[in-house]
């Protein structure tokens, strides 16, 4: 080869391998990785809670002490209480998810539903599902809280539009929740002289509509030693029911 375009040639590719070498690194950018935490990521896709529960009951329209007979009460677990509302309630129509398990840290992000800060602090372990009608429509919540061998308290918590549209719904969970949590002895007890968990429904319903305050609650103590509460809150959507059977 002739050596005028020898010369030539190895400084053509010599400058261009030092271009590369320059070049590419100034062009290249960080690929930055970040990741969720699993819990926090589940958490987020599976608990759609439509609404702030942190209040407690504001005002109390019907506080009932009920006497009744001594009736062995049921005690509450997490995984057999889900299973078995979550079979019944798909007899009726209404659909449970599975259940999500929050503990630690997360407790105070994802299980906030008590004012009472002592009531607050005494949750260790919550246990959500998500509730939606025949057309998949979402209801809203079961919550189950308390310690880490067994909860305490069970809240229903379901969301109906302003027309109450959904009521029927709500009627069927609170009374399958009654019914596997604390006896099916309603008719036999008739707590309050209500024939019915329904019938107690309507009479929230029918107070909360003519009254002007934004919450308002009714409450059944001792019946098969549970401590029932019944909360209706008027929000941007409609209503939201707040069912609370506890110890």
């Amino acid at each position: 080869m002739n050596k005028k375009i020898f010369i030539p040639v190895i400084s053509g590719i010599a400058i261009t391998i030092i271009l590369l070498i320059i070049l590419v690194p100034m062009n290249q950018k960080p690929i930055i990785v970040t990741e969720k935490p699993i819990n926090e990521k589940s958490v987020t896709e599976q608990i759609p809670i439509r609404e702030n529960t942190t209040n407690e009951t504001a005002i109390s329209t019907n506080n009932t002490t009920v006497p009744t007979k001594l009736i062995n009460p049921i005690d509450f677990s997490y995984v057999d209480s889900n299973s078995l509302m979550k079979s019944s309630l798909a007899s009726k129509g209404i659909f449970m998810s599975s259940t999500l398990k929050i503990s630690g840290a997360s407790i105070a992000k994802y299980c906030t539903f008590y004012g009472d800060n002592e009531k607050q602090n005494s949750i260790e372990y919550c246990t959500s599902t998500e509730l939606k009608d025949s057309d998949g429509k979402f209801l809203g919540n079961i919550h189950m809280v308390g310690s880490m061998d067994s909860p305490n308290a069970v809240l229903g918590i379901i969301q109906t539009d302003l027309h109450m549209s959904q009521i029927d719904s709500a009627r069927i969970v609170y009374q399958i929740m009654v019914e596997l949590l604390v006896c099916d002895c309603w008719q036999d007890q008739k707590p309050g002289d209500l024939e019915s968990v329904s019938a107690w429904i309507d009479i929230a319903k029918s107070h909360h509509l003519e009254a002007k305050s934004i919450t308002s609650s009714s409450k059944i103590t001792g019946f098969a030693q549970k401590q029932l509460l019944l909360e209706v809150t008027t929000n941007t959507e409609g209503y939201l029911w707040k069912f609370i059977i506890s110890n």
